[in-house]
């Protein structure tokens, strides 16, 4: 069975070396990818695919809502959250599914078992903040609150959470027992930190669904002022873990899977 990952820029994706891990540690004789698909070319998204003879394939940035109209059928977290990252093929019918959220909250039960009676502010109305809402909201008892740069953003939200702007959020800081950074504040060469974090309070895990840097900017500040922080490697690799039990009904290695992707970081 052959797998892959499409996404433009992908050269950097370490997709391939934990999924590929993976399989050598079940012995199962699969293979996994990265295959590169400018925006103008993903009108060929079927041709490539079937050329390949893929029987399944993640999609990551930017073609989480572009592989839609390709899809025969899209799981609940799907619809909800309006994209995709990981499709199985059976019998030529592409069937689309959301692990990021799952992938994001199993993560964050690590480091933070006692989620249903925390207080959690999410940074960011984007699609990464509202997948991870979706599933988060089945694990806490508390209203979310979802703090952006303006309301407008959340016109298409669906999810009954409090939203607020970041000023607001900052003032608020102190009131959080979780605090989730879900914009690309901090990604790569991208040195902004999307809020001020002095009225953190110094239980506030600080956690970041970025994983490149390892570090982010706010994790830095977070960790300097004595605070736990979380970046987003648990995200990656349950995220991964979660496709795989999709496309194989096998129990993924998962500290495996981990160990793959710290020896590339």
């Amino acid at each position: 069975m052959k797998y892959a990952v499409i996404g433009n820029p992908i050269a950097h994706s370490l997709s391939p070396i934990m999924h590929n891990a993976n399989f050598d540690a079940l012995n199962i004789p699969s293979s996994y990818e990265a295959i590169n698909i400018p925006e103008d070319q993903f009108h060929l998204i079927k041709k490539i695919i079937d050329e390949k003879a893929l029987s399944g394939f993640n999609v990551t940035i930017p073609h989480k809502e572009n592989i839609l109209p390709y899809l025969d059928e899209i799981d609940e977290q799907s619809k909800t959250v309006g994209a995709v990252n990981t499709v199985k093929i059976v019998n030529d019918k592409w069937i689309g599914y959301n692990t990021d959220g799952m992938g994001y909250v199993t993560g964050l039960k690590q480091v933070y078992p006692d989620l249903e009676n925390a207080y959690i502010l999410i940074l960011g109305a984007g699609g990464a903040s509202k997948g991870i809402a979706n599933e988060l909201v089945k694990h806490v008892h508390s209203k979310l609150t979802i703090a952006n740069r303006t309301l407008q953003r959340f016109e298409n939200w669906d999810l009954d959470v409090n939203q607020i702007t970041l000023k607001e959020a900052e003032k608020a800081l102190d009131e959080f027992d979780i605090v989730i950074n879900t914009t690309p504040a901090g990604m790569h060469e991208n040195k902004e930190v999307v809020i001020n974090l002095d009225n953190l309070d110094s239980r506030t895990l600080v956690s970041d669904i970025v994983y490149v840097p390892f570090k982010t900017p706010i994790l830095e500040i977070a960790e300097a002022k004595g605070n736990p922080i979380h970046n987003g490697l648990d995200m990656f690799v349950y995220q991964g873990a979660e496709s795989f039990k999709i496309w194989t009904n096998e129990l993924p290695q998962i500290q495996i899977m981990k160990e793959a992707v710290l020896k590339h970081l």
